[in-house]
This record gives structure tokens, C-alpha cells and sequence, in this order.
């Protein structure tokens, strides 16, 4: 439960966890203890006070034997009557001298000091010691009795001893005893909550060093573990998608270069040819020699327009590319398109048709990137002039809405094959790879225009219309 929690809280919760189950823990012992020391107490130990208790019982036989317990032949039934495992006894005259006793200690020395203790208890060298006055008929003290007991628990075997007192020392200090040992369990419990993360995390940090990036950190907890474990996660994520974008861009780069030295190679090993033809032919035809200079120049535009192409599709391909919206009146637009476009198709005679619908709230006026409009126009248009045949329609039709223009443009003629509507959009694809060489097509066209329509937060879409060729839809928002 606590594993998920804060740091601070599972510190918290461990500590108190501790100091509660080393409670019970202690609870349970000393109850355990006590019952324990009610079973054995008489069998196998007496209580600290057991003789203690004793001394009045012996007070009263010394007090009713008088005089009597001066004299030596008295020790046999002294003997009997004081319990020589935990009370010494000696019997002194009225100056303090031993007479008799199971005591050589001396403990006192005058008859001054023997009545300065009477009926008292001193303590002596970790015990105790009772005086007893021996009074005659006449009340005269004749001497005194002293019992020395020690005020500890008696064990009526050496065996016993071994195993109790070790046993009852540690139920006394059971409570420190728990603290220690619950303190070593949750404190391993504890580091292993704050391990199995960090080690996530050294595991996920060794693999980002390694560049191995397939993988996810399972750990999930409120805490900061587990907000480190999730910012690592998408900083993973992140440096992931920047090393895939990093190699798109690499992988992009090295398609164009590929690309751009395979469309290269042929107009200028057609430019090669041609120079080198005029150098070493020595013409003195003016005729042939424009012919060729011509040719030169044709396969020189031809370099240049793929060049160019690439370039731009590089610029869209920028994520700082933007653009730069200002009102257009699209019927202007569309007719300086139209006339544009039958000066390039006249030697094919196709009739270039435009028509705008307006929707309820449409506008004349439109907000909208014209120049990059007139790069996806051209870039369709002129890809459907390339296979509409001569006296064929290419029909463009514009329906403006809100922020919204919908065009629609459809050609005459023999439509997209199918591998052509799977891939038509894709960079460097082109339909006929034959005709590469000789128009300049570089399979980037539909490429940028699709860019370009999703730049304006738009969609478009191929398919061939059952009457008539190819067409292509598209939406700008404006």
C-alpha cells in the first residue's frame, strides 16, 4: 500500500509502522512473560522478596525464645528455622561480639553502635541486615540477632538459572529488541520500494546509451518515482521521435540526392554530349549548330525545373514554412490561370474549363496563400496536360464556402491505374518512369501539392470518374 505513496509518506508510514508492530509485539511478550513467570515462580525461582517476607516469622521465634537464643546449643534449631539458601544469621552478645551464625561478617564493633541499630534495617555490601534484640525476664538486652537477605530472586537450580535469567533479560528489553529487528525488515522493505524503480531507471538509462529506445518503463506511482519514471518515459519518447524524425530527414536527404543524380544524368549527358560534339565537329552549319545549342538548352531547363522542385519540396517539408494569407478575388485568379494555361497546352488544342459556385455565406474575395494555390493549380493541371490527348477538356470546378473552398479538377484522359491511386502522393513516385527523361518530371508534383493542402489544414484525394479521366479533390481553409 505504501509503495505507491511519497517518499515522505512511506518514510512516515514506516516509522509509525514500526513503532506500532514493536508495540504489540512487546505487548504480546510481556503477557507471555508474566504467565510464564506465574508457571514457574515457587517451582523453579522465588521472588526477590521471598526471604524478606520471612524475617517477621524469624523475628517472632527469636522474641519468644529469649535469653535462650544466646546460647550456642540454639544454632541447630536456628538452623531449622532460617533458611541458610538466602539468609545469614548471627547471634552477638550486648557488645556486638559473633557468638554463634552462618555471618562472619563483622558489622558491628561497640555496644554504642549495637544500640544505635536495634530494630532497624541497614543496608550492607548489596543487602540487607535486620538487628533483633535479646531481652531477658527483666527486659534487660542481653545481645541481638542480625539476618542478612539480599533482595533478589532465588533459583533452585543452576539449570533453571541458565535459561531464565537469559530469557527474562530479553522479555525486559523485548521493546528494543522489536525496533530493531521490524526496524531492519521495513527499512528493507523500504529500500527495496525506492530500489526496484531506481534500477528501472539505471536499467532505461543504460539502454538509452546503448540507443536501444524499444522500451517502456513499467512503473506507475504517485510519487516522485513515479514522476520520474514518467518524465523519463517521455523524454525517451521525445528523443525517440527526434532520432525517427532526425533519420527521415537523413533518409530524405540521401533519396533526394539519389533522385536528383539519377535526373540529372541524363540531360546532362545529353548537355556532355552535345558540347563535346561541337567542340570537336567544327561546324560551319549555323543551322545545326541552334539545333544543338538548343538542345542544350532544353535539357539545361530540364536540370534546372528538377533542381528547383526538389528545393521547394525541402522549403514545405520545414516545419517553420507558413503561410502568407492575403484576399484574392478568385475569379480573377482563376481566369489569368485559364489563359496561362492555353498559351502552354496550344499544341494540343485541350479547352481549359473553370466555373465558381458560391455557397450561402461564400465570398468573392478569399483569404488564402495565393502563390502556393498557384503551385498546387499548376502542379495538377499541368500533370493532367501531360496525359490528356489533344482537343481533350480538363475541367476545374471551385465551390467557396465560409473559410472553406472545395476544388475539384478532372481531365479526359485514360485516368490513374491502380498502383498510381496507392502511391500517387508519395515523393519521387512517378506513373511511367519512361517518361522521366524526356518531360522533366521528377515525382514531386502531387507530393508538394499535398504538403501544401495540409499546410492549409486541408485533405485531398485521387480516383478516376467513370465518364471521363483522372480527377483530384481537394479543400483549403482559408
Amino acid at each position: 500500500m505504501l509503495e505507491r505513496k511519497s517518499l515522505k509518506t512511506q518514510f512516515i508510514g514506516t516509522f509509525a509502522l514500526i513503532i506500532i508492530v514493536s508495540l504489540m509485539a512487546t505487548m504480546l511478550t510481556y503477557y507471555a512473560g508474566y504467565h510464564i513467570y506465574r508457571a514457574i515462580e515457587y517451582k523453579k525461582l522465588y521472588p526477590a522478596n521471598y526471604f524478606e517476607r520471612m524475617i517477621p516469622d524469624i523475628e517472632d521465634y527469636i522474641k519468644k525464645s529469649g535469653s535462650a537464643i544466646l546460647n550456642e546449643k540454639m544454632q541447630e534449631s536456628l538452623n531449622k528455622v532460617i533458611p541458610s539458601e538466602g539468609i545469614l544469621y548471627q547471634v552477638m552478645d550486648k557488645n556486638g561480639h559473633k557468638i554463634f551464625g552462618t555471618d562472619d561478617n563483622s558489622m558491628i564493633s561497640s555496644k554504642e553502635e549495637l544500640l544505635k541499630r536495634i530494630n532497624t534495617t541497614v543496608g550492607i555490601q548489596g543487602g540487607y541486615a535486620k538487628i533483633i534484640p535479646v531481652f531477658d525476664s527483666e527486659d534487660k538486652m542481653l545481645g541481638a540477632v542480625s539476618l542478612y537477605y539480599t533482595l533478589k530472586p532465588y533459583y533452585l537450580s543452576m539449570t533453571d538459572k541458565i535459561w531464565i535469567v537469559p530469557f527474562y533479560i530479553a522479555v525486559i528489553f523485548s521493546p528494543f529488541i522489536y525496533i530493531i529487528l521490524f526496524t531492519m525488515i521495513f527499512a528493507r522493505k523500504f529500500a527495496r520500494n525506492i530500489g526496484t524503480p531506481v534500477q528501472i531507471l539505471v536499467e532505461a538509462s543504460r539502454k538509452v546509451k546503448e540507443k536501444d529506445l524499444d522500451f517502456e518503463i513499467d512503473y506507475r506511482a504517485d510519487n516522485e518515482l513515479g514522476i520520474l519514471c514518467r518524465s523519463f518515459n517521455e523524454m525517451k519518447n521525445e528523443l525517440k521521435e527526434s532520432l525517427i524524425s532526425q533519420w527521415k530527414i537523413e533518409q530524405a536527404r540521401h533519396e533526394m540526392v539519389e533522385a536528383l543524380a539519377h535526373d540529372l544524368k541524363t540531360p546532362l549527358s545529353v548537355i556532355q554530349g552535345y558540347v563535346e560534339s561541337l567542340l570537336e565537329g567544327n561546324y560551319d552549319d549555323k543551322q545545326k549548330i541552334e539545333k544543338y545549342l538548343n538542345v542544350i538548352k532544353e535539357n539545361t531547363y530540364k536540370g534546372t525545373e528538377r533542381i528547383k522542385q526538389m528545393l521547394y519540396a525541402a522549403e514545405l517539408e520545414n516545419t517553420n514554412t507558413g503561410l502568407h494569407i492575403s484576399p484574392v478575388d478568385m475569379e480573377s485568379f482563376l481566369l489569368q490561370k485559364k489563359e496561362s494555361y492555353e498559351v502552354m497546352a496550344k499544341d494540343k488544342q485541350i479547352d481549359f474549363k473553370f466555373n465558381i459556385t458560391y455557397g450561402r455565406h461564400g465570398r468573392k474575395s478569399v483569404l488564402i496563400d495565393s502563390e502556393k494555390l498557384e503551385r498546387i493549380l499548376d502542379n495538377i493541371i499541368l500533370n493532367s496536360v501531360r496525359y490528356t490527348p489533344e482537343h481533350g477538356t480538363i475541367t476545374t470546378n471551385v465551390y467557396i464556402e465560409d473559410e472553406r473552398i472545395r476544388f475539384k479538377v478532372w481531365d479526359t484522359g485514360k485516368g490513374f491505374n491502380s498502383k498510381d491511386l496507392a502511391h500517387l502522393f508519395k515523393k519521387f513516385y512517378r506513373g511511367d518512369e519512361s517518361r522521366s527523361s524526356k518531360d522533366g518530371h521528377a515525382g514531386l508534383g502531387l507530393y508538394i501539392v499535398k504538403q501544401i493542402v495540409e499546410m492549409h489544414r486541408g485533405s485531398i484525394r485521387a480516383y478516376n470518374l467513370e465518364n471521363a479521366g483522372a480527377c483530384i479533390e481537394f479543400d483549403l481553409w482559408g
